[in-house]
């Protein structure tokens, strides 16, 4: 989809229980969330839902939406606007310790990341840590303009 030269997808983000989030990475000089794209016929919830056994071979526990993030993004010629619905949900115990590789996308592997450990790359979007604490019943609505 497009919308005055720039292009708009629907994605989906999961956050991770109060102690850190998942964060997938390839050598990347930055960290992000599991996460992916809704098909066709498909809400958020069930999008997260199945994305996230894909990815981490584990079923979710239960999801609470948090927040819809409407980001813009990279560079100016080929502006993106994604919004995000982003999902809470407490973390796995089964969840390594260890990186793991991404059951779909063997290539990608993901690892644990204590909210109190100091970042040695950011999470995109900057305004992940915004929506970690979000009281039940309350969903925020945040416009990120990134770069």
């Amino acid at each position: 989809m497009t919308s005055c030269g720039t292009r708009l997808q629907q994605a989906w983000k999961l956050l991770l229980g109060l102690n850190g989030l998942c964060s997938p990475f390839n050598r990347s000089p930055y960290h992000y969330l599991p996460g992916g794209a809704v098909t066709t016929g498909e809400d958020s919830a069930t999008a997260a839902a199945r994305e996230w056994t894909e990815e981490t071979g584990l079923p979710p526990g239960p999801l609470r939406l948090v927040g819809v993030v409407e980001s813009f993004f990279g560079p100016p010629d080929r502006r993106q606007h994604e919004i995000g619905f982003y999902y809470h949900t407490p973390a796995p115990a089964e969840l390594p310790d260890s990186p793991f590789a991404v059951q779909d996308n063997p290539g990608v592997t993901c690892h644990w990341l204590p909210l109190n450990a100091p970042e040695s790359a950011p999470v995109y979007p900057l305004i992940i840590r915004d929506l970690l604490d979000v009281p039940p019943g309350e969903i925020r609505h945040i416009v990120n303009c990134e770069g």
